[in-house]
């Protein structure tokens, strides 16, 4: 008997050394070829080649910051995923490549989601990346000593990206609010030039984002509201508004729920990054020829002041953010007084819930 247990204990000490040996990595193999044990792998370290996609988004630089975040770190990368990022001449364009099925996923603003859907045409946000819009309203530094509230704009030109696009239905419900008819305002539309126009005198006010809103003011211009700071979103608003977030339609869901969950997880990902990491950090993972100026530590400085109020770092999408925008777009005129898109349509939290 003691001999039996001898031999069984010798068996099973070989046992483990020929285990061992066989999950050390062969000789001259580098750090990359080795498997730590226990550990899931994603897909394309597993040997699966990364699944290639194409990742359409506006391009005002507060909208890329998680998209360029999950590339840059590596999130798409570790959920098997080798996501082209598509730089398109606003949201409309993106939304209408997502419709087309040119691309699966897009990146824009909950107004146009809730624009397209009471259209006919279901688009789905999956994550936010956005809680608050990325904008301010803003006098010219020529008009900063006339305009110095809300009814000061009666009868002036302010310019907006778009007529109808979030910044132009922000700046009607903020006059609204102050009591302002917005028919007794100009407004016009000036794409992507807005700060030059509003430093030129052009108009003589602008709804801008950052880092415009930075280098305006300190050309002198005078701040009327800032959308992108919550307790002024509070005030106009009511509450956070859901802006950004990550888009794709009911049958990518349908017929790959996995490849979404992928997504919003990279997304939820970048989100926490950048929760917990200092603007500099971050900032030094945005390509210089997004940043205006090319100037990385101005976007750090940025980045500091107001990403606790925009990026939420769970990635959730709340129903009475949404509503918010449903009720903006009615206020305008947009949408009809009653009814509308129903808010299930308009997003789902079934995928960030399950991110790793």
């Amino acid at each position: 008997m003691e001999k039996h247990r001898r031999i069984s204990a010798v068996l099973l000490v070989a046992a483990l050394i020929l285990g061992l040996v066989a999950l050390r990595s062969p000789a001259g193999a580098g750090e990359k070829d080795k498997v730590s044990v226990g550990v899931a792998l994603p897909p394309h370290a597993a040997g699966h080649t990364p699944q290639k996609l194409d990742l359409a988004f506006c391009s005002q630089l507060l909208c890329v910051i998680p998209f360029e975040v999950a590339r840059a770190k590596g999130f798409f990368a570790e959920e098997g995923l080798d996501v082209q990022l598509v730089y398109m001449k606003g949201g409309p364009p993106a939304v209408t490549a997502l419709q087309g099925k040119s691309v699966d996923f897009i990146g824009t603003t909950m107004d146009l989601v809730v624009k397209s859907t009471a259209g006919g045409k279901q688009i789905v946000m999956v994550a936010s990346t956005a809680r608050l819009p990325f904008f301010a309203l803003v006098a010219a530094p020529g008009e900063a000593g006339r305009i110095t509230g809300p009814e000061h704009l009666v009868g002036k030109k302010v310019g907006v990206g778009n007529l109808g696009a979030t910044d132009h239905l922000l700046v009607q419900l903020f006059l609204r609010k102050s009591g302002i008819d917005p028919e007794k305002v100009s407004f016009v539309a000036l794409g992507p030039n807005i700060l030059q126009t509003l430093v030129n005198g052009q108009v003589e006010a602008a709804m801008v984002q950052e880092p415009a809103l930075t280098l305006a003011t300190r050309k002198g211009g005078r701040l009327l509201v800032n959308f992108m700071d919550q307790h002024q979103a509070q005030s106009v608003l009511g509450g956070p508004y859901q802006f950004m977030g990550l888009i794709t339609r009911p049958d990518v869901i349908a017929q790959n729920p996995s490849l979404v969950q992928r997504m919003s997880n990279a997304i939820v990902k970048a989100n926490r990054f950048i929760s917990r990491e200092p603007g500099p950090a971050i900032a030094s993972l945005i390509p210089e020829s997004l940043l205006v100026g090319g100037d990385p530590a101005l976007m750090g400085e940025i980045l500091d002041q107001f990403k606790g109020h925009l990026y939420p770092a769970d990635g959730r999408i709340q129903a009475e953010d949404v509503a918010r925008v449903v009720e903006a777009q009615r206020a305008s005129g947009l949408l009809p007084k009653t009814g509308g898109p129903d808010l299930s349509l308009l997003f789902t939290n079934e995928f960030i819930e399950r991110s790793r």
